[in-house]
Parts: structure tokens; sequence; C-alpha cells
């Protein structure tokens, strides 16, 4: 499993260049994808300067259209490493040598959790469920190469879906939420009432994490949670290993923001000051030592909720 502490910068460093190969080798993929359904002779759906404006709305903390086709490839290049290194710091400070086996990704964007998750290289294997409104999100998610650790399924589904589940989210170890509340999100009874209270989830942790412009919403999903019992702790991006801070080079990405021209800004995998604040719900959780979630991947969101709530999904 990986430990910050013991690393050394060339670890670091190697670690890094694989990243960013995956990401890049990801977006070859989705581009592939495009290509066949989306473009004759020119882009068909935008190009790739309209995909660089839309992301743009995210500085006016406006929401994009991510279910455009190539918006999440953009968004993938520009922002997924900085996305990757922020979950990976955040699992590897509360961990404590503990690890999950079962992960439910909660607005998981174009994959970054599974990413962080199999980057940390746990000793068991981990089953992780994203739900995802966005099917382009969900496209690019899928491009990425199968990994070493993690099993990684995606399913269309909203907030509101999640509460619609008999026995909430019991049968999962992890719970991501990354970058995943829109601005101006307010349904907190719902992702509560899933979620349920804390008695009896001593082996479920929450993790949360947002930009600085969206800590507000921290501070409600926060308030949300006590509301229910559970023990909370927050830390930001400063308080990360050192060894994570550094803005190193990110060729293979930069490369296929040259093919397509280079919409909007460059990619960086770390800037000063980057700003994600972190929300811990169960800090200690009494994580089992193996419990596997098996889907069936053509079935609804509500069904494969349910699955895992369920004996039969243990094994």
């Amino acid at each position: 499993m990986l430990q910050l502490d013991g690393l050394s910068s060339y670890e670091w460093q190697s670690l890094h260049a694989g990243l960013d190969r995956a990401v890049a080798d990801a977006a070859l993929t989705y581009m592939r994808r495009l290509h066949i359904q989306r473009v004759s002779g020119r882009y068909v759906a935008g190009t790739p300067e309209r995909w660089g404006e839309e992301l743009d709305e995210l500085r006016l903390r406006r929401e994009p259209d991510y279910d455009m086709p190539g918006v999440p490839l953009v968004y993938a290049l520009r922002y997924m490493v900085r996305r990757v290194i922020s979950i990976s710091g955040a699992l590897s400070a509360v961990s404590g040598g503990r690890y999950p086996t079962t992960v439910l990704d909660v607005g998981s964007g174009t994959g970054a959790s599974a990413v962080a998750i199999d980057l940390m290289n746990m000793p068991g294997h981990i089953s992780l469920l994203g739900v995802e409104p966005n099917k382009e999100m969900i496209a690019f998610a899928e491009s990425f190469r199968p990994f070493r650790r993690v099993s990684a399924r995606y399913l269309t589904g909203s907030f509101a879906d999640l509460a619609d589940v008999d026995g909430g989210l019991k049968g999962f170890d992890l719970v991501v939420f990354s970058a995943a509340f829109p601005y101006g999100f307010d349904e907190w009874s719902s992702v509560a009432d899933a979620i349920g209270n804390y008695p009896g989830s001593k082996d479920k942790l929450i993790l949360a994490i947002e930009p600085e412009a969206k800590s507000g919403l921290l501070d409600e999903f926060q308030s949300a949670l006590q509301k229910r019992g559970w023990p909370t702790g927050r830390f930001c991006c400063h308080d990360l290993s050192e060894l994570m801070k550094q803005d190193l080079p990110l060729p293979e990405i930069t490369s296929v923001l040259t093919r397509l021209g280079s919409p909007g800004s460059p990619s960086q995998s770390w800037w000063s000051p980057p700003d994600d604040r972190f929300l811990i719900a169960n800090p200690s959780p009494s994580w089992p030592s193996s419990l596997t979630l098996r889907l069936d991947s053509g079935g609804t969101l509500a069904r494969a909720l349910a699955q895992v709530g369920t004996a039969g999904a243990r094994v």
C-alpha cells in the first residue's frame, strides 16, 4: 500500500509519470470513440475551442455542460491529475494502513477515484461503483485500461437516486464525493438519508473533496452529517505530504493537448495554492478484511445498490 512518508522523490516521480500516461492513454481511447461516433470531417458536436470555453464556466462558478461530447476530455486533461493526487493524498492521510474493499464514488466524473485508489496499490482487491449523471463523463471513465487492484463499474444516476435504495449505502466501506456537488447544491436531506445515522456504521468512511470556492458546501454537508451523529474532521491540501505538492511535468497529457490545439489553460499536476478542502466522516473506520461487491453491469442503479445491502452480495 502506498505510504507517502516512505517514498523517495524518484519513486513519486515514477508514479506521477505513470499517472500522466494513464490519463493520456484514456484520452486517446476517448478521442477514438469521438471520431467513430461524433466526427465526420470536423467536430460535429463542437470544436476544441468550444470545449475550453465551456469549461471556463467553472471560473464563473457555473456548471459546464459535461454531456457535450469532448468536454470531459478537456476536463480530464486539465484537472484529473490534480484530482487524483488530492484523493490519494486525503486517503493516505487518514487510512492508517487500513483499506476499503467496496467503494461508492458519487459524482464519479472522469473516474479519478478509481485511478487514485489503484495508484495507492492497496493489498487487496477493491470493487468500485461510480454513480454519475453525465454519460460522456462515464464514457471517459470507462476509457481507462484495466486496473491492477480496482474493478470499476459506472452507472448513470444522481444524488436523488441514492435515497431511493432500500437499506441505503450500508454495503460500502468508503463513500467518495470528489468535486461532486454542483454550485448551489441544497439536497442535503436526500444525501443524508441515504448515508443514514452513524450508529451501526462504524465500518464506513466518507470522504468529500471540494475546491475552496465550494467550501460552504462542505460546511453544509458536515452539519447534515453531524446531526446524524457522524464524527467529522476537516483539513486541506496544504496538510498533505510535501512530496505531493511538486508541480511535475505532464509530457504525455501535454502531447494530447497539443493534438487538440491546446484548448484553454495547460495541464498542471499541482499549483499554488490548489486550495482543495477535505471533509472526513468517521476518520477511524473498522474496515473489514474481505468484502466483494458484485454488480450486473446491465442493472439499474437501484438494483446495484440494493444488491450490496444484502448478505448475498458479500462473499
